[in-house]
């Protein structure tokens, strides 16, 4: 049973940080597209928000379709933060040059960045409260943090449909917003139906 959680485990992070790799040899071999640094801030963009409904999907009742997998939300959900960093400050680095005055002028007046930007700021508390030590301290209040997943994917979800909105493309986001409500629609199932039990 060992051997199981631990294979789960490194397959998930493999997968996790395998985009990463892609990223850095695309950067390596000059094939990021006409607009680089586009290419670059949708890529860790889009993810940031696979791996937040990846971590969200992560439920209990899905463990028991595959055992320990429980065990590797915080792993993924990490994870989902660490690109979540990498996407924020390469739109810092490549639109605004670390000039903050002109990106807190962005965040005022551009509702995708002001959302994501939210999005980011309510997922700090989560990572850093991650690990078992804040558990056992927050007690029953981790849970509640910790449900602020939900806010922070609709959040995500309102940043990808304005800035999918200059080129009134929404597939993509529509999509996500179809998984995401999937999954809602699935978790709440759930709950109802533990509590009749």
């Amino acid at each position: 049973m060992g051997n199981r959680k631990h294979w789960l485990k490194r397959s998930l992070f493999i997968w996790a940080v395998l985009p990463l790799f892609y990223l850095v040899f695309l950067i390596a071999t000059g094939d990021l597209g006409a607009n680089p640094q586009e290419f670059i801030e949708r890529y860790l963009g889009t993810c940031t928000l696979v791996l937040l409904l990846v971590t969200y999907s992560i439920s209990v009742k899905l463990n028991k379709a595959i055992p320990h997998l429980i065990c590797c939300r915080r792993m993924v959900g990490i994870f989902s933060f660490v690109y979540m960093i990498f996407h924020f400050f390469a739109y810092i680095i490549f639109e605004h040059s670390f000039v903050m005055a002109d990106f807190f002028q962005d965040f005022l007046n551009r509702p995708f960045v002001f959302f994501g930007t939210l999005a980011f700021l309510m997922t700090i508390p989560l990572a850093l409260t991650s690990n078992s030590v804040s558990m056992k301290f927050l007690g029953r209040w981790w849970k509640k943090l910790h449900s602020m997943i939900t806010p922070i994917i609709l959040l995500s979800l309102a940043h990808y449909f304005f800035h999918k909105a200059g080129k009134n493309d929404f597939f993509w986001p529509f999509m996500a917003t179809v998984v995401f409500g999937i999954l809602y629609v699935a978790k709440k199932w759930d709950y109802l139906g533990a509590r009749k039990s």
